[in-house]
């Protein structure tokens, strides 16, 4: 259920602006005037409701529902009841994305522009048009944010460092020794630019190493809530372009990360890992250090990767192999603890033969 609380919803959009943000033709069976009221999931859609079919697990939900239409592939399309209208694209949770924002917004933090009168700005700061300070920010001498950006209540940005354009960093976050590029979103609790995990171990003891590098977040990077980036001990930390990092992802000093990476919650990666270009890691993954992962590699959760990794693999397990051998070793660790069963179960029965054959000759 959409709560207006938190965001705005239009009375309706047609058929026609919705075939128009998909960029297909209106179905002929269908007027382009057609009102729609809402999204709605295949099982709670009603007659003048709009619904996406993306996974074929709810192939049975999608028989039943009562959507006027249904946004679907083309491989899909004989599944949408005679009743729904079908709307063929090729990427149907992409033209979710759309239309979501074609029919929903949050409510807008940003409208009043300005500093809040409870917020801390040092008269060193740069403040550029367009931007919204909230309440108990505190903005540090030398900081630059650039316009139309967004600084949540309680964060701290501290000296030095620079906020790309329409940037959005929300409440409670902490953001020093770092550069963010323009449209990133930093969400709730996230610490940026702390100093790493780096210190001798020796005869004297532990000495801590002092970290000298700093953070660079690319253009519109998003970084999960309660994420922690530590800076770079010499060279810097980097994130690249359009990253999506989930939440409690923890990024160690001197991580590059390439362009278009996604990353699931929990995931670990060590000191001085480079990540290539188109990467996905699901939860949980960890990364040793001082290693280099091509470009489009894909990982399972909780897979553990120890070594260098070629372009294009595909991960499992820990240490981590290619998926199919992956799949291999989990099946053939299955037809052990079978096979075991089955001869203690043999050997059992063999043992309790012997014993009453040994009565009887008795």
């Amino acid at each position: 259920m959409i709560d207006s609380r938190f965001f705005e919803k239009k009375e309706f959009v047609t058929i026609g602006r919705i075939c128009e943000v998909l960029g297909i033709e209106v179905p002929q069976n269908c007027s382009s005037a057609k009102r729609i009221t809402k999204i709605e999931t295949i099982e709670k859609a009603e007659s003048t409701d709009i619904t996406f079919f993306h996974n074929v697990k709810y192939s049975e939900s999608l028989s039943k529902t009562k959507a006027f239409a249904c946004v679907v592939s083309e491989e899909h399309k004989h599944l949408v009841p005679a009743s729904t209208l079908s709307l063929v694209v090729e990427e149907p949770y992409l033209a979710h994305a759309y239309l979501l924002k074609e029919f929903y917004s949050t409510k807008n933090l940003c409208e009043q522009n300005g500093v809040s009168e409870k917020a801390s700005v040092s008269k060193g700061a740069i403040i550029e048009d367009g931007c919204r300070i909230s309440e108990f920010a505190v903005i540090s001498d030398g900081v630059i944010i650039r316009k139309g950006s967004f600084i949540g209540a309680n964060t701290t940005i501290l000296h030095g460092v620079e906020i790309g354009e329409d940037s959005y960093i929300e409440s409670n976050v902490t953001i020093g020794y770092a550069t963010i590029g323009k449209r990133a979103r930093i969400k709730t609790g996230a610490r940026i630019g702390q100093q790493g995990f780096g210190f001798h171990i020796g005869k004297n003891g532990i000495t801590d190493v002092m970290q000298i590098g700093s953070v660079v977040i690319g253009e519109n990077a998003q970084i999960g809530s309660n994420c922690t980036i530590d800076r770079g001990s010499i060279n810097d930390t980097k994130i690249g372009n359009c990253v999506r990092i989930d939440d409690m992802v923890h990024i160690a000093h001197n991580v590059e990360i390439g362009d278009y990476c996604v990353i699931a919650a929990q995931t670990g990666i060590a000191g001085s890992v480079k990540i290539g270009s188109g990467c996905v890691f699901g939860g949980q993954v960890g990364i040793a250090g001082h290693i280099t992962i091509g470009n489009k590699t894909t990982a399972a959760a909780q897979s553990g990767i120890m070594r260098n990794v070629a372009e294009g693999s595909k991960l499992g397990g820990s240490p981590a192999v290619s998926i199919i051998n992956w799949h291999r070793q989990t099946i053939a660790l299955q037809k052990l603890v079978e096979n075991a069963r089955r001869n203690k179960t043999r050997n059992g029965i063999k043992s309790l033969l012997r014993k009453l054959f040994a009565k009887k000759r008795a």
